[in-house]
């Protein structure tokens, strides 16, 4: 979508059931024609003047679940893209931490999370590749990644969805023997129809405690050319949890499990 503009303005986006919504700012509209062509995703547009300097262009979606969207100026055109499905699905993993200098959460004998991240991550990857589904992870051994670098790696490669994978830990004053469970976290609207189901389908087939759904501000769930969720997958010092997290069997029915509920909701 073209916003034209005399100069460049700043601008947000937030996202609501079925719609994406765009507000200009310091402008007043001087809007006569909106063209919306044969659209896989964008049912109708919408504008309005909210305030006398600030004008809102409503984007109805087709569908309730939204796949992404970008924005870029190109000269004083503003361009909003939106995505939507199409060819092979393609899956990003992002095994969490990854280095000596980055070992995450630890259990109660010290092993790192940077390792049954990767660990899972590798066997996630097996699975999905077996169903027919396209993977790349964000790292492959230990590597020092910070996490913008992680976001870069969502945003050029524009995968279907994002998983980062996580194992929990707790504050200094945690109730580490109460606490336990998994949890998923989502930061944009469309990415969290995947967080709620993955943690049902996880808690439920795997017969796990529930940490619960969480919105979270974190920099792995914030892209939004894609919809990106972080998996807390348990609690590493949770000593009963933490025998469940590094049993090499009970590591494999968890990727299996997480690539059937991927399959799954990718098909809904």
């Amino acid at each position: 979508m073209l916003f034209p503009l005399e100069v460049p303005l700043p601008f947000s986006i937030r996202q609501e059931e079925q719609k994406l919504i765009l507000t200009l700012h310091h402008v007043t509209a001087q809007t006569d024609t909106i063209f919306l062509g044969q659209n896989p995703v964008i049912d109708r547009i919408d504008f309005s003047q909210t305030h006398p300097d600030r004008v809102e262009y409503i984007l109805t979606m087709k569908t309730k679940q939204q796949w992404g969207y970008t924005t870029r100026y190109e000269g004083n055109t503003l361009v909003l893209a939106v995505r939507h499905p199409s060819g092979k699905p393609l899956v990003l993993l992002d095994p969490g931490h990854g280095s000596p200098n980055d070992l995450g959460a630890r259990g109660p004998n010290g092993y790192p999370e940077k390792d049954v991240t990767l660990i899972v991550a590798k066997l996630l990857a097996k699975a999905l590749k077996n169903k027919g589904i396209d993977v790349v992870l964000t790292r492959t051994k230990d590597e020092d990644l910070f996490p913008q670098q992680r976001v870069e790696m969502i945003n050029r490669l524009r995968p279907t969805i994002a998983l980062s994978l996580h194992y929990n830990a707790l504050p200094d004053n945690g109730d580490a023997e109460h606490t336990q469970g998994i949890g998923t976290f989502w930061y944009h609207p469309q990415s969290h129809r995947l967080a709620q189901f993955l943690h049902d389908r996880l808690t439920l087939r795997l017969q796990r405690q529930s940490y619960g759904v969480f919105w979270h501000n974190l920099a792995l769930t914030r892209p939004t050319i894609a919809p990106s969720v972080l998996l807390e997958l348990g609690f590493m010092i949770h000593p009963q949890e933490f025998a469940w997290i590094v049993d090499p069997k009970a590591q494999k029915q968890l990727a299996q499990t997480l690539a059937d509920s991927i399959v799954e909701w990718l098909k809904t």
